[in-house]
């Protein structure tokens, strides 16, 4: 372990950093395959909503990388560009699943009754607050419509606050102070599931609120930890990562280790080096990083309209069936990254350019 008073040199941007793209290709995949019928009773998929985990680590992580010395002098005009650029990277895939989504509970019959609570997941309001992104904040079933979005409400509100956030995160000199404090983070998350009587860290609503926020910040309190200088060694950081998730996934009532674990795949992929960060790197989990969020949107969908038209079979038939639906969520995950996602980004990024040179002048 080794910190430094003086801070490291200029940390690479996501983009010169393909591992921590990779990651999150990992953790989208994490999720598919915990939403499928029969691999997502295989070891570990059956873990697979701890993606969902590594995405608000990652994102608190990238944020405070990216607008930490922006907005350490709080502004309206800097805050208002901040919302507006998580506004356009978010906000047109989104709301294009939801109204794919729309159009399928109004036009197959019977798949939105299938559901318990189908009323209640699918009305009127929840939908409006879908669109909004505050469904998972109170009053709606946090996975209401497009079940998955749950974590961008979450995420939204955390972009709210992010003023707050780097107030606590981005203050600090040491580079081992913001590490510890990093992992007691989530350890602490740990202790509000235990007092709640809860079990699983795959939690929603108010629960899952908490569970965004103590990862969203010990992701901006890990970036300024490694700005500061902090490091590990690269075979002790991959061992302590190894290690660490088997005895989480594997020991019962040891899953909250498999927290700092994520926190030190994040710091794996960052700092590069070992065995991690070169898998994390290559090509083919590199693509599935760059089109995680269309996976991540557009996989539930998939296997929603597949089991209102094929419904349930044997076993093996599933299997396979499975296997083939990771191929078609690949395929339209590809298609809608470069058709909706990317130019809905661009779209979003040139009003905010016009808004910004009318307020100019």
């Amino acid at each position: 372990m080794n910190s430094a008073s003086q801070a490291s040199p200029l940390l690479k941007s996501r983009k010169e950093v393909p591992a921590l793209t990779g990651l999150r290709g990992i953790g989208a995949i994490w999720v598919v395959a915990f939403h499928m019928d029969r691999i997502g009773e295989i070891f570990p998929f059956r873990y697979g909503y701890l993606g969902v985990d590594i995405f608000f680590i990652l994102s608190g992580y990238i944020l405070a990388y990216r607008y930490s010395a922006e907005l350490r002098h709080f502004s309206i005009a800097g805050y208002g560009n901040f919302l507006w650029a998580r506004i356009a990277r978010i906000y047109p895939l989104h709301l294009v699943m939801l109204c794919v989504l729309g159009v399928l509970v109004l036009t197959l019959p019977g798949f939105a009754s299938r559901y318990p609570m189908a009323e209640a997941r699918f009305s009127p309001s929840c939908f409006a607050a879908s669109a909004m992104l505050v469904q998972n904040w109170a009053h709606w079933l946090p996975t209401c419509w497009n079940g998955p979005s749950w974590s961008l409400s979450a995420e939204w509100f955390a972009y709210l606050a992010f003023p707050v956030f780097l107030a606590f995160t981005q203050p600090w000199r040491s580079g081992r102070i913001p590490f510890l404090l990093a992992i007691a983070a989530v350890l602490a998350f740990g202790g509000v599931l235990a007092l709640a009587g809860v079990s699983s860290i795959g939690v929603t609503g108010t629960l899952g609120m908490v569970r965004m926020a103590s990862e969203f910040g010990a992701g901006c309190l890990l970036f300024r930890a490694q700005a500061n200088g902090f490091s590990l060694r690269p075979n002790i950081r991959d061992c302590l990562v190894a290690l660490l998730l088997g005895v989480g996934l594997l020991v019962p009532g040891a899953m909250i280790l498999v927290l700092p674990s994520c926190i030190l795949m994040v710091l794996a992929a960052a700092q590069g080096g070992g065995l991690l960060a070169p898998i994390l790197g290559s090509r083919p989990i590199h693509f599935l990083g760059e089109i995680s969020y269309s996976i991540y949107l557009v996989h539930w969908i998939v296997l929603q309209f597949s089991t209102w038209l094929l419904g349930y079979g044997p076993p093996s038939e599933l299997a396979i069936r499975d296997v083939g639906l990771v191929v078609v969520i690949l395929v339209l995950s590809y298609v809608s990254y470069h058709v909706i996602e990317q130019p809905g980004r661009a779209w979003a990024r040139r009003i905010g350019q016009r808004r910004a040179a009318i307020a100019r002048t």
